[in-house]
Order: structure tokens, then sequence, then C-alpha cells
């Protein structure tokens, strides 16, 4: 089964906790703290292959988690990091947050970092200072960034193949390349899009055939319009029209509509058309179509034959000739290196890790934002007082009681930081 959409939960790794230790040896009485740092939770990246062609492995699992950062030991030891998960999807893969496209792999081994893993937690060493020589406390792991996210795989092709059904494009690209499509004399034989390789001279093409497209494929008719998202990103367009068809014209009229239809970009690619089957037609036949061809729509069509190979040379040298140099678009505006990108979640202002913070009085209670401290409050151990103590440090620290204080807060009132409450003391 050709799978080309998968949605996917992502949880980078948790920090490791941080070690409470004091130095007990012998002939050291006053050995001091001596609790290490736990290790960085895992991350998790995506990396482009191109051994593996569907996103068939993320339907069959959707959650993907990192390892957790180790724990901190004593003799100032930090944990281990947690190992970074490396999930491999197909070239032309394009990755979404909440509908936004976060990255777009279309190169073999390009990577991307979607979710990094929590800091690991200071250890009790990490506490000293003057004032507090012997702290008893450490901070936990922070959690590691977790998205829900969506999968999209557009495939990356030179030359992409339409017309109708049973045009012969599953032919026609069996002949020129290395692939082995089915094929058969009924309509719809391609029942996923097929990827073959072409080689002119020292150059090689990688052609793309996707099921064939009927009058209203844009719309959802047939099997075609689940498809066309793939020939969106090739460089060069071959129509591929039956010579033995009642109305040849017509159906290169409705598939150029269907493209347009579907996508503007699709209506601006260089295209030529090509009549196939020329192996059962005749000299008079043949004229008549290339010449009504060319004055109904002001180009010459090419004849060919790929059960015979009849023309085949000299259309691959011109699409060769014809084919538009390779673009690279940036990934965003963000990234300025395509091998390697790195998500950069909305959330995270130029205010991030600074001692901004957001007050907001909610009934009988008040509510503080900011990143930092949020982070310190969830590394914190509520059940440890001189852990939490160390927050209302950071409340004198950053001014925050003068402002509570501005603003008319009365001490004994309840303070909202993250998912931890504190007393307000004035």
């Amino acid at each position: 089964m050709f799978v080309d959409e998968a949605k996917i939960s992502v949880m980078a790794g948790k920090g490791g906790d941080g070690c409470v230790s004091f130095r007990r040896e012998k002939y050291i009485p006053k050995g001091g703290p001596d609790g290490g740092d736990g290790g960085r939770g895992g991350d998790i990246i995506f990396k482009a292959v191109d051994n593996i062609h569907t996103l068939s492995d993320y339907r069959m699992q959707q959650k993907f988690a990192a390892e957790n950062g180790h724990r901190g030991d004593k003799r100032n030891r930090t944990g281990h990091s947690g190992e970074t998960l490396l999930l491999s999807v197909p070239v032309g893969t394009q990755i979404r947050h909440e509908g936004k496209i976060i990255a777009d792999l279309t190169k073999k081994n390009q990577e991307f970092i979607v979710a990094h893993g929590g800091i690991g937690g200071k250890g009790n060493a990490g506490f000293v200072s003057s004032i507090r020589q012997a702290p008893s406390f450490a901070e936990k792991g922070d959690i590691g960034e977790h998205f829900d996210l969506e999968l999209e795989l557009k495939l990356v092709a030179d030359v992409a193949l339409v017309g109708y059904p049973s045009v012969g494009k599953s032919t026609f690209i069996s002949v020129v390349s290395n692939a082995k499509p089915k094929i058969a004399d009924y309509p719809f034989t391609t029942l996923v899009p097929n990827l073959g390789v072409c080689k002119i001279d020292d150059r090689e093409l990688i052609f793309v055939d996707v099921p064939g497209l009927i009058e209203g494929a844009s719309e959802g008719k047939g099997l075609g319009h689940q498809f066309l998202r793939h020939i969106e990103r090739a460089r060069f367009v071959l129509h591929l029209i039956d010579a033995n068809s009642d109305t040849p014209f017509e159906d290169f009229e409705i598939i150029q509509k269907e493209l347009r239809n579907f996508s503007q970009t699709l209506a601006e690619k260089p295209f030529l058309p090509v009549f196939t089957k020329i192996d059962i037609t005749d000299g008079e036949l043949e004229n008549f179509l290339c010449e009504e061809f060319e004055k109904k729509f002001g180009i010459r069509p090419w004849l060919v034959s790929a059960a015979t190979h009849e023309g085949m040379q000299e259309l691959l040298r011109e699409i060769e000739r014809r084919l538009p140099p390779q673009e690279i678009e940036p990934l965003s505006e963000m990234e300025e290196d395509p091998a390697f990108v790195e998500f950069k979640p909305e959330s995270k202002t130029e205010s991030s890790n600074t001692r901004h913070i957001e007050i907001e009085k909610l009934e009988n209670w008040w509510s503080i934002a900011n990143e930092r401290l949020e982070q310190m409050v969830r590394q914190t151990d509520p059940n440890n007082p001189e852990a939490r103590e160390r927050i209302y440090d950071v409340f004198k620290k950053w001014n925050i009681n003068d402002e509570l204080t501005r603003r008319g807060a009365i001490p004994g009132e309840s303070i909202q930081i993250g998912e931890q409450i504190f007393e307000f003391r004035g």
C-alpha cells in the first residue's frame, strides 16, 4: 500500500534529575555538596533517505519518544544524556505543525530537529553560594518538547507523466527507466506513483508516473486526484495523449484544465504534448493530429511508440534540452542552510529566557507567566521547602514582589506559576 500522509506525536526526552550528595570521606569532615547534574534528554530528528518510499511506518506507529537523560551522581558526576531518536522519512516529506509547514525535506540526508530534549537538573553542588553553603536540594530534569505533527509525502522528480488512464504512461516509464510498473490493457493499472531513473548520456533524470487522471480529478474523482501533489515538485511535464482516442484534443484540454484547477504551480510548468501508440496508426492520421493540434493549441506535439521505441530517444533529448535548471528554495525565512534545519516554535519570542513577566489578577489569586521562571518551577521539587525557597529568592531578585505590591496584592494571596502555587509574602 502506498501511504503518503500520516499523523504522529513526538516527545523529546526528559532531562535527568540533579543529585543531592555530600562528600563522606575519612579525614575530610567538611567535604561539602558534590551532587552532579542530570543529563540532557534526547532530541528527535527527522532525516530524509532514499531507501524508503512511503510513510507506512508512521501509520503503524504514531507515537515516538526519545530517551530520557540519566540522573546525576555523587562526586559531581553528570548523568548520561538521552540518546537522540532519528526518524527516517522519504525524500520529499513535508512536516507540518498546526497546519503550518515547518520543514520540507527535499534532499537526501537532509536533517531536521523537531523536538529538543529537556535540560538536566542541577545537582546540589551547583547551588553552593556564600549564603547557601550546604544546599540540600537539587533540580528535577525539565520536560522535553512534544508536538503533534502531520507528515505529507510529495515525491521529488524531474519529469512527470500525466494523461488519461491507459494512454501508455506505465509502458513509457518502463521503457525509459528502471521502473517496473504494473501494465495491462485496462484502465487504472497504476494505483500508486511509480518513480524511475532515466540515464541520458552522463545525466540521470527521475521520472514519475501517477495514476491516470479523468475529468473532475481536481475535485476528487477517479484515482489521480490523490497523487496530483506528487507532480507539483517536477520541473517538467509530459502530457501523454492516446493517438487512437476518438477525442484526442478534448482529452488534452480536459487534463490541462484539471491541472490548472488543482494548482497554478502545475499550470505554469513547462510541458510537451506527446501522442503515444503510433505503432498502431498510419502516417495520414499522424500528420492530421500534428497539424490540427498545432493550429488549435499553438504547439507542435511529439509522436512516439513505447512498444517499438519509435521517437523515444529523440523525445528524451528534447526533454533534456528543455529541462529548466534545478531551483533550490529556502525552507523557511529563519534558515539559511537547507542541509540541517531546526524547528523554532512561534511561541518562543524574543522575550524568552529574560525577566520580562506577565502578571494577571484572577479573582483572589495571581497568575505569573514567564518561560524561564516556569521552567525553574517545573524543575523545583514542591515537597522540598529549601527548593521552594529558591523560587522566593527569584521573586526578590526579579522585583516580582514589588510589582505585585504595586498592583494591590495582599500577603497571603496565592500566586500560580505553571502548575505550582506559591503564597505571596509581601
